[in-house]
């Protein structure tokens, strides 16, 4: 009887815990992942928990796409190059209505900014641009520019001889608390990274870093890295000096500025510009059609690629595709070859000379303007020849019937194209050409791009 006693209450046991075990198997186990559903006390397929829902993920900073794109810079002549093609750039990519203004005074650094802030010096021009072209008024407060529209987006940068030197950034916190306190609270703060100078810039500050282009680029990224990054206050920084950096290992060289740190005209402008646009907004440029004058459709891909790669890898450099110029068109090189044309730097002819007519003048006052050719003759350049000169340059075929003193010089042309017939000939005996850049800007001993500025294509046979 005993053991029939013992019996039961061992199966009675054996049930309790079966079903305290069925229980437990059905209790969610801790560590649910976000998205599914526990199932609570009751019917788990009717009566679910409700998953968790995820927050929010912070907005990006950025332009507001309302159609209305304002943008000020703060900065010098290297924010007049990165703002020069902006306007066009923005209303190609389809921005609706663009505002844009540039706090300009020429080398400015962010410590004279400063001051300029504090005493609320009126010391700048301000150029403005609402329609597509740039009109400016002289002695404006920095505060009074801040103030006078809803800004999108606010750029700082430093003097460019002082864009490597992380000491020099100081000034900066005093500056992005003026920035606030006068501008429109939703204003997103930008910082510009510029360029590095050209290989044989003979800029002052360039010795700062041994004359050394990569060396000052390097320098450049590794002050934003210790004096930009820093501040959550500026949300955006525009990677500039890289894309001209990628741009420079493309074919075009080493060729983006104009005097050896203000960008070109043409190309670099359009670099920066670009890259400027694609930063602040996010938006892609492969759409961009507008260019300017001197930039073709193999340099426009080479600026957006530079530009874009800026975008994707801002702090190194990526070399550039387009490496091969593509080849001049209507020239068969089967049929036409280059001729050499012996280049003396910093020089030039004046057939009008009564001393010197034949001589090549390297002493003169503006002779660093100039490049001078060799002299050629009918056989050297026969009829037929073609004369290519690129975007940004001009030269002067100097001509000579004798060998004594010219009545009169040939004019400057800067026709990019020039077939020689007997006409361009007449009755010169010999030829010679003085290159020299648009502007007339001093040139360098080692000019980068001089042997593409003007070539002359001979017939073969």
């Amino acid at each position: 009887m005993l053991n029939r006693k013992i019996i039961a209450l061992f199966l009675f046991s054996a049930l309790i815990l079966g079903v305290c075990s069925s229980c437990a198997a059905e209790k969610p186990e801790e560590g649910t992942q976000k998205g599914e559903t526990a199932p609570a006390p009751g019917d788990p397929e009717t009566d679910p928990v409700p998953a968790e829902t995820e927050e929010e993920p912070p907005e990006e900073p950025g332009w507001k796409k309302d159609g209305v794109l304002r943008v000020l810079t703060i900065g010098n002549s290297f924010s007049d190059d990165t703002m020069s093609y902006f306007y066009q750039i923005a209303a190609s990519a389809g921005v609706e209505k663009i505002e844009l203004g540039n706090l300009y005074i020429g080398g400015c650094s962010l410590a004279t900014h400063a001051a300029n802030a504090r005493a609320d010096k009126p010391a700048y021009e301000y150029r403005v641009n609402t329609a597509g072209s740039w009109s400016t008024t002289k002695e404006v407060k920095m505060s009074d520019a801040l103030a006078s529209r809803a800004w999108d987006f606010i750029s700082l940068q430093q003097a460019s001889g002082s864009s490597g030197e992380r000491a020099t950034y100081q000034p900066l916190e005093y500056l992005i608390s003026y920035v606030r306190e006068h501008a429109d609270p939703s204003a997103v703060l930008v910082w510009n990274i510029t360029w590095a100078y050209q290989q044989n810039s003979t800029h002052s500050a360039f010795p700062k870093y041994g004359s050394d282009q990569l060396k000052m680029y390097q320098s450049i990224l590794a002050a934003v890295s210790g004096e930009i990054d820093t501040k959550e206050e500026i949300a955006i920084v525009s990677p500039t000096g890289t894309a001209i950096q990628n741009a420079r290992t493309s074919y075009v060289g080493d060729t983006l500025t104009r005097d050896g740190y203000h960008l070109s005209y043409d190309l670099g402008r359009y670099v920066a510009g670009l890259t400027f646009f694609r930063a602040l907004t996010g938006l892609p440029i492969d759409g961009v059609d507008f260019a300017p004058d001197g930039v073709d459709g193999s340099m426009m891909k080479i600026a957006k690629e530079a530009a874009d790669n800026a975008i994707k890898a801002p702090r190194g450099i990526t070399n550039s595709v387009y490496t091969e110029a593509p080849p001049v068109p209507g020239i068969d090189p089967e049929k036409y070859q280059k001729l050499d044309m012996g280049w003396t730097p910093l020089g030039y002819y004046n057939s009008a000379d009564s001393s010197r007519p034949r001589a090549i003048h390297t002493a003169a006052s503006n002779s660093k303007q100039f490049y001078a050719s060799r002299m050629f003759t009918r056989e050297d350049i026969p009829v037929g020849s073609v004369i290519v000169l690129e975007e940004g340059w001009q030269y002067r075929p100097e001509g000579w019937k004798d060998a004594g003193t010219q009545s009169s010089r040939p004019a400057i042309t800067k026709a990019a194209r020039v077939t020689v017939t007997e006409a361009w000939w007449g009755s010169y005996t010999e030829r010679a050409f003085n290159l020299s850049k648009i502007g007339h800007p001093a040139l360098s001993a080692n000019e980068p791009g001089i042997e593409s500025a003007l070539v002359i294509y001979v017939p073969i046979g």
